[in-house]
């Protein structure tokens, strides 16, 4: 990433014009200065080697290059550490008043050892490239010319309040006892134009983490990058040895499967899913229904609406809306076809209650004059509620009458033994059991997949998560139960907004 910080003025007296070239092509390309001039430790065979560029850290340094905020749910072992140090290095080197926050979830093995790191990487430097140093403690490398420090601190209450940094770098930070916290303290840093990277690998026990929801925040629509970078993307373990060979021989007999699945992932789907203590929905089934997902046939109102299966004429459709108001959740609509229970189109993504209700109307009339209904909770509901009156939507489910009157929408609030999620949800868990639902889309088997039941506690979606797909499946089962013998409304022209 550009620094926002001034040309150095740092030059030494002594400089040839080749290492004055040098020092210049180094400042202006992270990538060149770690490809040639960064060296590492290997701790397992006590030397000194050379940072290498695998084509997964190539990639990592070009989103660093041009990303404001960052997020790496990794496996053990890829020297994103190293990286990271060798990031706050360069950063400090070649910047004049640059200030880099390391944070770790301790002192001794966490935030001491990011400094010792950051030390290791600097002392391997040639001469040309080193600035005097003013301060070399357990916590803080300073640089005497160009005012430049890097400063590591545990994660306490307090960790970074008021500092302002050019470069903030939180490691393992699903260990850290104050994220959230510190996340407050220090986000003024991201905002005045700093940066930010966050890195850990996941935490199976703590589904509701501030790394998590940071992830999955930045997968689903924010403006924070989010990188997963899994175990085999390191192209050698083991001189001699296969990267299955050494799994085997070294992961696969010394960890059980969950601490596998935590340290080291193989996919992302694998590193977030819920450990199989407390998903909700059969895992076995669930990967059964990815031989499912298939190409988009068609996608309309930029990618939220998704064609799958084109509509059969003759056949029947139910159609569920879990809206949303386009800000914290995405909205779910969902088509599915009454004899197979197939999902054969949705609607998904960010947008207004009224739009969300106009491309969900589009849909049910496209599709037979799907029956349907909504979750009609709080002002979203209403607002669904409204668009789809003045719309005349077809074939909608009456939930009640009120003075003869026709009344629409399902509240579905509540966890409670006779509450309507908790119908929906439990449909919905036999049906994937049974496998008898079928998706296309591998983004529902994924929301699944984050759906879990806590000892004791209702069922519910990891932190950071989702449950607007659930709700639409399960609500397309439920109404399918009350599916009337036969249409109520005459076929009307399809609407297209």
């Amino acid at each position: 990433m550009e620094m926002t910080t001034q040309e150095s003025s740092t030059q030494l007296p002594n400089w040839s014009e080749k290492n004055a070239n040098e020092w210049q092509a180094c400042r202006s390309s992270f990538f060149y200065f770690y490809s040639k001039y960064v060296y590492v430790e290997d701790s397992t065979h006590c030397r000194k080697i050379k940072a290498t560029v695998p084509g997964y850290i190539f990639d990592l340094i070009e989103t660093m290059a041009c990303t404001r905020e960052i997020v790496i749910l990794k496996a053990r072992q890829l020297f994103i550490s190293w990286l990271m140090c060798a990031y706050a290095v360069w950063s400090a080197v070649f910047h004049d008043y640059a200030k880099v926050l390391l944070l770790s979830y301790k002192e001794e093995g966490g935030s001491w050892e990011l400094i010792d790191k950051c030390l290791f990487i600097y002392n391997a430097l040639p001469d040309f490239i080193k600035r005097e140093l003013d301060s070399d403690t357990r916590s803080q490398i300073g640089f005497k010319h160009g005012n430049s420090r890097i400063k590591a601190l545990p994660s306490t209450e307090t960790a970074g309040t008021g500092y302002t940094a050019t470069l903030v770098i939180r490691d393992e930070l699903e260990k850290h006892p104050y994220a959230e916290k510190n996340f407050a303290a220090i986000g003024p840093t991201v905002d005045a134009g700093g940066q930010m990277i966050d890195l850990s690998t996941i935490e199976k026990s703590a589904p509701d983490s501030h790394f998590r929801k940071r992830y999955i925040s930045a997968k689903t629509g924010s403006n924070t990058q989010a990188v997963f970078l899994g175990w085999r993307l390191r192209p050698v373990r083991q001189e001699g040895l296969s990267l299955d060979d050494w799994f085997k021989q070294n992961i696969e007999k010394k960890y059980t499967k969950l601490q596998i699945e935590q340290e080291y992932p193989e996919t992302e789907d694998q590193a977030l899913s819920p450990p199989e203590t407390t998903a909700f929905f059969d895992r076995a089934a669930l990967n059964d229904m990815e031989w499912d997902v298939i190409r988009v046939l068609e996608t309309r109102h930029s990618e939220q609406v998704k064609i799958y299966v084109p509509p059969i004429i003759g056949r029947k459709y139910v159609a569920f809306l879990d809206p949303s108001d386009g800000s914290e959740d995405p909205h779910a609509g969902i088509i599915m076809d009454f004899q197979t229970d197939e999902v054969v189109a949705e609607t998904h993504g960010f947008c207004k209650a009224d739009q969300c209700a106009k491309q969900f109307d589009e849909l049910v009339r496209e599709y037979n004059q799907a029956f349907n209904d909504f979750e009609s909770n709080a002002s979203v509901g209403g607002k669904v509620s409204e668009v789809l009156a003045a719309l005349g939507t077809p074939n909608r489910r009456v939930n009640r009458y009120v003075k003869g009157e026709p009344m629409y929408g399902w509240y579905t609030g509540g966890n409670s033994a006779n509450s309507t999620r908790r119908d929906m949800i439990w449909e919905l868990e036999e049906a994937v059991r049974k496998r008898k639902v079928r998706v296309h889309n591998k983004d529902i088997i994924t929301e699944l997949k984050s759906f879990i039941q806590p000892p004791g506690e209702a069922p519910c979606p990891m932190g950071g998560a989702h449950d607007d797909y659930i709700m639409a499946l399960g609500g397309c089962l439920l109404i399918a139960k009350e599916m009337p013998s036969q249409t109520l409304y005459k076929p009307g022209k399809l609407r297209g907004y």
